[in-house]
């Protein structure tokens, strides 16, 4: 093994034993900071709903000193990790100071965003104080499929616009999609314009219901789980990689924790007012901190959800399945109001999903399909 090799693992053995240490003693390493729920975009399948409802909340936003005592906070209980997001975060003015004061503190941050309002100001913070990442979702190959999404016309140019600025800064940009009827003619070119530009790709066919009313419009653009699955397996990677998440997952403990993630462990999500919850999904957990200090909510209101159990053995939450699942509680109770009741559609994905590892990743898994990446959710 090379010394590059052996530093490479060094350091994901420390990763992954801090990580560890962290999910035993329910630290908070890890901060999802929505900023803002308005967006400049309108996309078909958003799951934040109707955006001239988000932009009437507008005046209840905390303001700036109010985020900034909260991220003191979290790095006082050590939160590391900080993820900002929206809507699209940029569409605050006070974008930057709230980035550069996340940054001060010692924050690991990443940012996801569309791309279109990256400003010169932005790009010169970025190149001062560099995000870990910024995440970009592109909707399409082609204007049309783009801002078909979008709804928004010129969008597509204005998004690649703001990617090749960040490229030019040497800033590490991130692209993804979501995986919908309109787009899935697109993936492979979404892809390949991803590589052609030495960026990193992923997808995700992970669609649910709008958080803010439970509507259940955005479903309707899911492919179907037989294309889900085909593209999972299209090439022999692909399947190897699944084989081995399936097998892995098989070794751990079946234990009788509904929530096995790192929600309400190692993480949390704040919403643009104040709201704390153990993640973006959990909308039946959310709590007000009502002026607070934030190491009572997190021991008390956010440790909750870590002591749900589960009361069925059947589904995709036991057993051999469960490294073919990409879904969780929170999913199921946005889509079937019960956390334990599968959606049908996620169960036919799994179930499907754990056939075509284990039967036939031995022939090497279909190569009809493109070689598109996608990061599991689990």
């Amino acid at each position: 093994m090379t010394m590059v090799k052996k530093a490479q693992a060094s350091a994901a053995d420390w990763l992954a034993r801090f990580r560890s240490n962290a999910y035993r003693n329910r630290i908070p390493i890890s901060a999802t900071l929505e900023l803002t729920s308005r967006c400049n975009l309108r996309c078909r399948h958003c799951y934040l709903g109707n955006q001239t409802e988000q932009h009437r909340k507008r005046s209840l936003e905390r303001d700036t000193d109010a985020v900034k005592a909260s991220l003191k906070e979290w790095a006082e209980a050590g939160c590391l990790y900080l993820l900002i997001t929206g809507g699209d975060p940029m569409m605050r003015k006070d974008f930057p100071e709230v980035y550069r004061y996340a940054r001060e503190l010692g924050m690991v941050v990443t940012v996801f965003c569309d791309g279109i309002l990256v400003t010169d100001k932005i790009l010169a913070l970025f190149r001062e104080l560099p995000p870990r990442r910024v995440e970009i979702s592109i909707y399409g190959a082609t204007a049309e499929t783009y801002e078909y999404i979008t709804r928004v016309p010129g969008s597509h140019g204005r998004a690649w616009k703001g990617i090749h600025r960040l490229i030019d800064a040497d800033i590490r940009v991130v692209l993804k999609t979501v995986l919908m009827k309109p787009n899935a003619h697109e993936l492979e070119d979404m892809a390949r314009q991803a590589a052609e530009r030495g960026l990193e790709f992923r997808y995700d066919g992970a669609i649910f219901p709008c958080l803010p009313d439970s509507s259940r419009e955005p479903i309707d653009l899911r492919v179907a789980p037989e294309e889900i699955v085909a593209r999972d397996t299209a090439t022999p990677e692909r399947a190897a990689m699944w084989k081995e998440k399936i097998k892995a997952t098989a070794r751990l403990p079946d234990n009788d924790r509904l929530y096995t993630c790192g929600a309400g462990a190692t993480g949390f999500y704040s919403d643009p007012f104040g709201n704390l919850s153990p993640c973006l999904m959990t909308t039946h957990y959310r709590y007000q901190q009502d002026g607070r200090p934030f190491g009572e909510v997190w021991h008390r209101d956010l440790a909750e959800i870590r002591k749900r159990k589960k009361t069925r053995t059947d589904g995709c939450f036991s057993g051999p399945l469960r490294g073919a699942c990409t879904h969780c509680p929170a999913f199921n109770y946005l889509e079937t109001g019960d956390e334990e009741k599968d959606s049908e559609y996620v169960l036919k994905t799994t179930l499907l999903r754990y056939q075509a590892v284990t039967c036939n990743t031995s022939k090497g898994g279909s190569d009809t399909h493109g070689s598109a990446t996608q990061e599991s959710s689990t």
